[in-house]
């Protein structure tokens, strides 16, 4: 079940390795950043990120305010803090129907019962805000996490909640999946200018499949505005340019994203079948290397394919692959989950054993920050 805020567009799905190839011509017509953003090579015409109004995602009306007004009459602060857990966990008090693609602000995720990750952060930062307590977004470093929705390839993220200055206890984390809850999964806290350059890019998303593709730049542009630095987005600008055949553009994009981060699989990607496309053999054989070495270093790869393998009830291929991934990275318990499973189901029962055992170890090791899982239904 995926509990994330999608980050839509993305076109690949392991990050890379720096690589030395000197005889690939990277030189380009230098497009710059105010021609990326403005859009003129699809419109015809510049854009402005003022054509859609400018949105507070954690700003509360008076419903919202009222759901808390008497919280805020609690002195002890510890106190305020749990009753205000209570009451969102109590039926029909907060979201209760989860949506991958419902991006919502805090009033609409109130109103409506629903939202994703995204929306549900949202909504309990501004009530908590409201209640007198500083909540921060967090942002989760899972391993990839992808979808296709309408023959697009989408890379979910997650986010959750960061809660400081609760008397007697160290920040705690809300957290609406039990499937994240484990703290082996950096965290780290971003401000409301992120979530929001976050919001917009998921407008962006919704737009492009209803084919407003006017509107879907116009947020984009928006999000890039809200955070220049967060490569995810320029990548997604990439793909935007990419498929509607502008790949100089897209080109241009990709590597505005690799610039920020000189590791973003999604943007190495992009370059390699942007320059493919355009008939440069190679240099996208030099993004498609870079992507195959991160694929042979990259855990999760093989712990994505031993599921797969699994479910295809290939349990020798999949003990393979497993046992790949465990050799590559040992701190995830799920690796050592799967290997139990597998062991299991090819008979092996001392070997499950030890398996589930160092998943066990692993789980109570790096639950080292208190979570608190508020009871959100993910679909399927």
């Amino acid at each position: 079940m995926r509990r994330s805020g999608h980050i839509g567009w993305v076109v690949g799905m392991l990050l890379a390795t720096a690589g030395c190839q000197t005889t690939v011509d990277f030189t380009d017509d230098r497009i710059s950043d105010a021609d990326l953003l403005s859009g003129e090579a699809i419109l015809g015409e510049a854009i402005s990120g003022a054509e859609h109004p400018d949105i507070d995602i954690v700003a509360t009306n008076e419903d919202m305010r009222e759901f808390v007004a008497d919280l805020q009459e609690v002195p002890n602060k510890a106190r305020r803090f749990w009753r205000l857990l209570q009451r969102m966990r109590d039926v029909g008090d907060v979201p209760s129907r989860y949506d991958a693609y419902a991006n919502l602000t805090a009033r609409e995720a109130f109103v409506e019962r629903r939202g994703n990750c995204l929306s549900f952060s949202s909504l309990f930062i501004a009530l908590a805000r409201e209640a007198g307590f500083d909540a921060q977004y967090q942002l989760v470093d899972i391993p990839p996490d992808y979808d296709s929705v309408d023959g697009m390839v989408v890379l979910n993220r997650h986010i959750n909640v960061r809660v400081t200055g609760v008397p007697g206890r160290s920040p705690i984390t809300i957290e609406f999946s039990r499937e994240y809850a484990n703290s082996i999964h950096d965290r780290n806290a971003v401000d409301d200018g992120y979530a929001l350059g976050l919001h917009y890019n998921n407008l962006a998303f919704s737009h492009a499949r209803e084919g407003d593709q006017r509107s879907a730049l116009v947020y984009l542009r928006k999000a890039i505005d809200q955070t220049p630095d967060n490569p995810d987005l320029w990548t997604n600008l990439g793909v935007f340019y990419a498929q509607r055949g502008h790949f100089d553009h897209a080109i241009a994009a990709y590597r505005r994203g690799l610039s920020l981060n000189a590791d973003h699989g999604p943007a190495i990607r992009g370059l390699a079948s942007a320059h493919e496309a355009l008939g440069q053999g190679a240099n996208a054989r030099f993004y498609e290397r870079r992507m195959a070495h991160s694929r042979i270093r990259d855990g999760y790869a093989y712990y994505i394919l031993a599921q797969r393998a699994y479910r295809a009830e290939m349990p020798a291929e999949s003990l393979e692959l497993v046992s790949q991934a465990i050799r590559l990275y040992r701190r995830d318990h799920r690796f050592y989950e799967l290997q139990g499973e597998i062991h299991d189901q090819l008979g092996d029962q001392d070997a499950a054993r030890e398996s589930y055992k160092r998943a066990r170890i692993l789980a109570r090791r790096y639950e080292t920050n208190p979570t608190q899982i508020l009871g959100v239904q993910g679909p399927g």
